[in-house]
């Protein structure tokens, strides 16, 4: 069976669902949008604060994994993947940040051409609507709602209170201007629901807009260096889908990378090597893997103020009823309230630590809430340098990949953690916090000198579930689309996810990965880009001879 369109996108995701519409929206260009999974009908992908159980679905998730991780003592790492419509931004927790400027000034530099920060501060802000904004930085005309919802939790406030004490800046908004300091954590959410891109872009499709869900696309059709068309299947059902412009991968950072060697685009030698004909070697394909590495100190609470007193049947169905009548109460937060990015010592440039607030605790290697009142304080280097790969298991097209990030491979990731957790123990020393604070849980005050403290991260440290760079944009040897987007080499295909990230930016990666999505529709149509912003950002003027 075989159908023909003007666009095909693959995967529904944060840049996907993105560029699906604005293609459709245009003008009278067919498109057919793919998706794996199934629609978002559930509840799970509404409420906010059933993020846990939306990303634990098996029925929606890919279920990946990584291979033994050798730097974290072969330790095998879970990789939750969105599969239903809006993708990972249907299951993810919901984390709304942009990143550093100076991420996108480098990308620039480092060969995206048009992709610095007066260049993608306009789609950042084409794409939201603040609606608790009030400065020229936010959004207020884009399809996702985000807010910041504030919190009247005195744990919270002791958080943003103990930065202060300890010497660091405040911010007004972490998307602006100033991402250094601490400040309230931006969230897709408002009017208690969350703002994935399928409920806010795919709600009421056009007509020309094809939107098939259950679909898993086996390879390209390619003729010569030249991309025709998708072969999927989908119900059982083997089919083609005939592309008369292009066809555009948004399939995330492993399937877009596997879809591609799948089609005989990548490193001849692995290629051939799982029998799979090489149409065009692009050695890049695949490399340059990067994640957020992630771990949590974990201290007593000393007031019964955490999460904890809600683990119990009665608040857990009051939050329902409420959440039901109102959008409000319980539910409708994700309760990750409060954040900062600071520097671990002088000479770094720009924040490269984020410390995020949970107020409750997770026992370590589960899903599980510790059973008393606890909170953690979650930590993560923004600029990791250890970089891994994802490559074919085989030539089964719908086999997992082969995943290792490499993580703590580089001597600098693993300083910059150590860091982490001492700066994190600092901020619960500060009087603010420490009215809060009674003995710690993890990883407990036997953890101290720097060997005991490296052995206790290579144990510990996990993925923040951020995987980019696989397919990385730039005009080196190892990038694999240019900065339109286009995969170097082969004719109407291009990738657009959070695969052509040539660096991992300093944020959690959702908007980021939107904001991609809504600058190469732009591309895509030949539209001329939206016009440079001039406003200005910050940058901490002691940087060189100053940690705060």
């Amino acid at each position: 069976m075989t159908t023909e369109y003007d666009f095909i996108v693959v995967g529904s995701g944060s840049a996907g669902a993105i560029i699906a519409a604005r293609l459709a929206e245009a003008g009278t260009s067919r498109v057919l949008l793919l998706e794996a999974g199934p629609k978002d009908n559930s509840l799970l992908f509404h409420v906010p604060a059933a993020m846990r159980y939306a990303y634990n679905a098996s029925k929606y998730n890919w279920n990946y994994e990584t291979e033994p991780e050798p730097y974290l003592n072969n330790r095998v790492l879970v990789q939750p993947r969105g599969k239903v419509l809006g993708g990972s931004s249907s299951i993810n927790g919901q984390l709304y940040l942009r990143g550093h400027p100076m991420d996108y000034e480098g990308w620039a530099e480092g060969g995206a051409q048009g992709w610095s920060y007066a260049e993608v501060l306009p789609y950042f802000q084409r794409l939201e609507t603040r609606v608790d904004g009030s400065n020229a930085y936010q959004g207020t005309g884009g399809k996702i709602r985000a807010s910041t919802m504030g919190s009247e939790n005195p744990l919270t406030q002791a958080f943003l209170l103990a930065g202060r004490e300890a010497g660091y800046l405040s911010t007004d908004d972490v998307n602006g201007g100033q991402q250094d300091g601490f400040g309230y954590l931006p969230k897709n959410v408002a009017d208690g629901r969350r703002s994935s891109t399928a409920q806010c872009y795919l709600r009421n499709p056009p007509a020309n807009l094809d939107i098939q869900t259950g679909c898993n696309v086996r390879n390209l059709i390619v003729q010569g260096k030249t991309v025709k068309g998708v072969r999927y299947v989908q119900n059982g059902q083997t089919k083609t889908a005939a592309a008369r412009a292009e066809v555009i991968l948004s399939a995330g950072a492993f399937n877009s990378p596997l879809i591609l060697m799948h089609s005989g685009i990548g490193p001849a030698e692995q290629l051939r090597a799982q029998g799979v004909e090489v149409v065009h070697d692009l050695p890049g394909v695949g490399e340059n893997l990067m994640d957020h590495p992630l771990t949590s100190l974990q201290v007593k609470c000393t007031q019964p103020v955490t999460l904890y007193k809600h683990l119990n049947l009665f608040s857990q169905a009051k939050g329902a009823v409420e959440w039901a009548l109102t959008r409000k109460g319980l539910l409708a937060n994700n309760h990750f309230d409060a954040v900062c990015f600071i520097r671990t010592k002088a000479g770094v440039r720009f924040p490269n630590m984020q410390i995020a607030l949970f107020q409750i605790a997770v026992a370590e290697g589960s899903a599980d809430f510790i059973k008393e009142h606890a909170f953690q304080l979650q930590f993560t280097n923004q600029r990791p340098q250890s970089r891994g790969y994802v490559r074919l298991a085989s030539n089964d097209p719908f086999a997992a990949p082969r995943i290792r990030y490499n993580m703590l491979e580089h001597d600098d990731d693993v300083e910059e953690l150590k860091a982490g957790l001492r700066l994190s123990r600092e901020l619960t020393r500060q009087p603010s916090l420490a009215a809060f604070t009674s003995d710690e849980i993890f990883p407990g005050v036997q953890v101290q000198d720097d060997a005991e403290i490296e052995a206790w991260l290579r144990q510990n440290c996990h993925s923040s579930y951020h995987p980019s760079g696989t397919c990385k944009m730039g005009i080196d040897r190892m990038a694999v689309v240019d900065p339109e987007c286009r995969v170097h080499g082969i004719a109407n295909l291009r990738v657009a996810d959070a695969s052509i990230m040539p660096v991992i930016p300093s944020a959690n990666l959702n908007c980021p990965t939107m904001m991609i999505g809504e600058k190469a529709s732009d591309i895509i149509l030949g539209k001329a880009p939206l016009p440079p912003s001039n406003l200005p950002y910050f940058q901490d003027p002691n940087w060189e001879t100053s940690q705060r």
